[in-house]
């Protein structure tokens, strides 16, 4: 194996672990937030950047399916840079995501909701954060010390920690069961093959897209958001429906696709795509539940086909970095905290 990347391959390595043990505190924390929340809550806001935010979509999707309540994903510059204020958002719930809990703007911002009237629940790894101290509730992802740069697995851990707060508001039937995940988790890291292969299809490219729709569409932006910064490449994420909107004339026969797609409703539109990319000569990776998939993944209980999804991407995050011969671990000009305000 090569030397570069062992910091990250590592982390990645402990997923089964850090995901097991969680999901057995998932009706534990579920029953924390639900203790917490505004009866009832007028709606449900997510306030993250980064690879947090893309957790956080995650947590979107779980919310608005399963309960149909008002979601949206905070945009922290409407108070940072346009100078407004949280008004509107008592009786809300803000979940506020950050994997060291001391995003300077993430921090400041959840505090100045909850002092506007919103209940603040934190999902952060560090239980002592700035975050955690912001918030009236902190679920804490207990995964250990990340040290590589790009964020491995405490993103999965967000992930689950944000259905568990869609099980604490009444979305249990988006995750049926997670008895298995560890698992599952365990199959897909061990699965190296397949992903050796569509590294060497990828490694090539200078961009690409990557596709997926519905529950999947937030692993298509952390994989896009993983190999930006691991490879340099300039790979970007698309809902399938948007991409059929315009986007999928960036692709041809030297921009290929990664189509991302479980076994939910909305993945049929994006296994469907691929007959239109064949019309444009594009290479495509297909990446899902399917056994006939390039890049599979054991069929599960739809909202963690996402977290098996991203840790897919993390996979070829990895191998396309070694192929051209850059450290993931120290991706040029990224430091592990960005401090943005």
């Amino acid at each position: 194996m090569s030397d570069l990347g062992t910091r990250m391959a590592a982390e990645m390595a402990e997923q089964p672990a850090v995901l097991g043990a969680l999901a057995a505190r998932f009706d534990e924390v579920a029953a924390t937030v639900a203790a917490a929340l505004p009866s009832p809550p007028a709606g449900v806001g997510f306030l993250a950047r980064g690879s947090s935010d893309n957790a956080a979509l995650l947590g979107r999707y779980a919310v608005e399916v399963a309960t149909g309540l008002p979601t949206c994903l905070i945009a922290p510059s409407v108070l940072t840079a346009f100078g407004g204020q949280p008004s509107g958002f008592a009786g809300w719930l803000v979940v506020a995501l950050s994997q060291s809990g001391e995003t300077p703007e993430i921090v400041d911002l959840a505090d100045r909701y909850r002092a506007a009237g919103a209940t603040v629940v934190a999902i952060t790894n560090d239980a002592g954060s700035g975050l955690a101290r912001a918030a009236d509730v902190t679920v804490a992802l207990e995964a250990g010390r990340e040290l590589a740069v790009p964020a491995t697995k405490t993103v999965t851990a967000q992930q689950l920690a944000t259905l568990a707060v869609g099980a604490a508001l009444g979305g249990r039937t988006v995750v049926p069961d997670l008895s298995r995940l560890a698992d599952r988790v365990e199959t897909v890291l061990a699965d190296t093959a397949p992903v050796e292969e569509c590294a060497a299809r990828l490694a090539a490219s200078r961009r690409l897209a990557v596709v997926a729709r519905g529950l999947c569409y937030p692993a298509a932006r952390e994989t896009a958001l993983k190999l930006q910064e691991t490879t340099g490449a300039m790979a970007h994420a698309f809902s399938t429906a948007d991409f059929r909107h315009g986007p999928i004339a960036v692709c041809g026969p030297d921009t290929p696709a990664l189509l991302m797609a479980g076994g939910g409703p909305a993945d049929a539109d994006t296994r469907a795509v691929a007959a239109d990319l064949a019309q444009r000569s594009a290479p495509v990776v297909s990446v899902g539940s399917d056994p006939a998939d390039d890049l599979g993944w054991p069929a599960g209980d739809g909202a963690t086909d996402c977290l098996l999804a991203t840790i897919r991407g993390q996979q070829l995050a990895l191998s396309v970095s070694r192929r051209l011969g850059i450290d993931p671990d120290r991706p040029a000009g990224l430091r592990k905290v960005t401090a943005t305000h």
